[in-house]
C-alpha cells in the first residue's frame, strides 16, 4: 500500500501484476525468493519496454530488483526517472521533524510497532499473553504519535507527506484488529488523522481492485501509476 501510495504520488508507471500469496507465480520468487510483495522489478535498459523477465533459457535478464516496501517508496522520490520531481520533493519536507528523527520514526514503525502490531493481529498465535498485554505494548508509540499530531493535522506538518505514507498501513491494520476498541483509546488527533488518510485521494487511488494475474495470461497488461 504504502510503496503504491509513492509511486502514484510522485508520478510514475509501472505493469502492475496484482498476485495470490496462496498460489505465488514462478516468476515472482524468480525475482524474489522472499515471496512477499511489493516486488518492484525494473528492467537494465530503461527503454526496454520487453515484459519478459526471462531469456529463452529461463534464465533472469538483467534486472534490479526492489522487494522492500520502504526502499520502493524511496525509489520512487528520488531516482524513479518519470517522477514529478515538484511532488517528489515536496514529499520529503517536514515540518514537525528532521530527516534524522523521520528516520528513526519509521525504523521503529518497521520493527518494534510491527512486531507488538503482529501479536495483537495475531495474539492466538502468541498465547503467552492476552491480547490486552499486545495493545498495552504498543500504546507508547501511539502516544508519541498523538504528541505530535496535537501539534499539526499531519505527522509531516500541514500536509499528507512521505512519513504519513509510511506509517499509516500499519496504524490501519491496528485499528482494524478491533475497531471498536481503538475508537475508545484516548487517541483523538491520531484517529483524525487515521480517518483523513483513508479518506484521501492519494489512498482511494491505489486501492482499486486489480483481477489476478495469470502467468500464461495474453490480456492487456495493467498499467498502474499517473
Amino acid at each position: 500500500m504504502r510503496a503504491r501510495m509513492a509511486l502514484m504520488h510522485c508520478g510514475a508507471q509501472c505493469i502492475l501484476r496484482e498476485v495470490s500469496l496462496k498460489a505465488k507465480p514462478a516468476q515472482m520468487l524468480k525475482v524474489s525468493n522472499k515471496g512477499t510483495v511489493p516486488v518492484l522489478v525494473l528492467l537494465a535498459d530503461e527503454n526496454d519496454s520487453s515484459e519478459d523477465l526471462t531469456d529463452n533459457d529461463g534464465n533472469l535478464n538483467n534486472l534490479r530488483v526492489i522487494d522492500e516496501s520502504l526502499d520502493i517508496m524511496q525509489w520512487a522520490m528520488n531516482e524513479n526517472p518519470l517522477r514529478n520531481m515538484q511532488n517528489a520533493q515536496a514529499w520529503k519536507i517536514s515540518e514537525t521533524m528532521s530527516e534524522k528523527e523521520i528516520d528513526a520514526l519509521i525504523q521503529e514503525t518497521d520493527s518494534e510497532f510491527k512486531d507488538q502490531l503482529d501479536k495483537y493481529k495475531y495474539s492466538d498465535r502468541h498465547p503467552d499473553h492476552p491480547q490486552h498485554h499486545y495493545l498495552e505494548q504498543a500504546m507508547p508509540f501511539l502516544e508519541r504519535l498523538e504528541n505530535i499530531l496535537a501539534k499539526s493535522p499531519y505527522i509531516g506538518g500541514s500536509q499528507f507527506r512521505f512519513v504519513d505514507a509510511a506509517i499509516l498501513p500499519f496504524i490501519r491494520q491496528f485499528s482494524m484488529v478491533d475497531q471498536n476498541t481503538f475508537t475508545g483509546l484516548a487517541l483523538p488527533n491520531l484517529q483524525e488523522w487515521l480517518a483523513m488518510g483513508l479518506k484521501s485521494d492519494l489512498f482511494a487511488s491505489v486501492m482499486e481492485k486489480y483481477p489476478i494475474w495469470q502467468e500464461d495470461s495474453v490480456e492487456t497488461p495493467v498499467v498502474f501509476g499517473d
